[in-house]
């Protein structure tokens, strides 16, 4: 018997060390950050190749400490001003840690600072593009003005820009600096262009599949989303934006194979997107459809580690 109460108080004891692992890497913003960091890593490696890997790391860092605080904030300040979907899951921890979650907040954006400290001569002009819709995302510019997430049917525009911003054009900015002028034209070149329009497109399809979980958020909150007000043109939206996303990662993949593959990775993602129009879950959107941004970098590193490369 008491073998029997001892193995219940683990189980129980372990359940909930398994919930607060669940929480804080889904709803504590880990899962984004890491791919967001990812994406950034993709984007370097596309761009330079493995000869200037080294300064990968501290731009990867970076941006996951950035994301890791904008989006932890970002939940932070909803949560204080939200007057609907309080008891929702993805404002559980705020909820329940609230000081614990400011300080991950302030904490991380400050590390972020400290970190790229010495690139900020490379970044600053993608940073005055980035930091103003990050932002005035959440906080009007201007007493009695809207947010930026606010206004009529842009919100996932917003979303897309600023990590086509920070997960391509910054960093490939940072390392072109420090790979020398001919990186620097080179990160001037169509397909620098075509890798941000990729991240554009993909990043604005997830966008638009979370438009679906915040359809009475928004509702309450009188922002018009294509998601709440054209279901129809929402769908072929997210469509879409995949599909072009795959069809161009296929075309600027020719002849490597590990690009192809990444082409066919967005392609592949249809079937999940298609899923989710019939979720209501939120763990589906903080598990899987958040997933969906870690798995080009995952599958690209695999085929590198696998020697699938050219």
């Amino acid at each position: 018997m008491a073998k029997q109460n001892g193995a219940s108080v683990f189980g129980r004891w372990l359940r909930r060390r398994g919930n607060g692992v669940f929480y804080w890497l889904f709803y504590g913003h880990l899962w984004i950050a890491l791919a967001a960091a990812g994406l950034t890593w993709l984007s370097l490696h596309r761009s330079f190749g493995a000869e200037h890997a080294s300064g990968y790391p501290v731009v990867c860092t970076v941006v996951f400490c950035a994301t890791l605080g904008v989006y932890t904030l970002h939940r932070y300040l909803s949560f204080f001003r939200a007057k609907q979907l309080l008891t929702a899951r993805r404002y559980g921890l705020v909820r329940r840690h609230p000081q614990i979650c400011l300080l991950v907040g302030a904490g991380s954006l400050a590390l972020a600072l400290v970190l790229g400290a010495d690139d900020y001569a490379a970044a600053w002009p993608w940073l005055l593009l980035a930091l103003p819709m990050t932002v005035f995302y959440l906080t009007p510019p201007w007493p009695g003005w809207r947010r930026l997430r606010d206004l009529p049917y842009v919100k996932v525009i917003w979303v897309a820009g600023a990590w086509a911003i920070m997960t391509v054009a910054l960093p490939g900015a940072v390392l072109a600096t420090v790979a020398g002028r001919e990186q620097t034209e080179a990160m001037l070149s169509g397909q620098f262009g075509l890798e941000f329009l990729v991240r554009f497109l993909f990043v604005l399809a997830v966008a638009l599949l979370f438009d679906l979980r915040d359809v009475e958020l928004d509702r309450a909150q009188g922002v018009r989303t294509v998601a709440n007000a054209a279901p129809g043109v929402h769908r072929w939206l997210t469509y879409g934006a995949l599909t072009a996303s795959g069809v161009l990662g296929l075309l600027t993949g020719l002849p490597r194979v590990a690009d192809l593959v990444l082409g066919l990775v967005y392609l592949a993602m249809l079937p999940v997107a298609r899923l989710t129009y019939a979720r209501v879950s939120e763990d589906w959107y903080a598990v899987v459809v958040n997933g969906l941004l870690l798995a080009p970098p995952v599958v690209y590193a695999l085929c590198l580690q696998l020697g699938i490369a050219g």
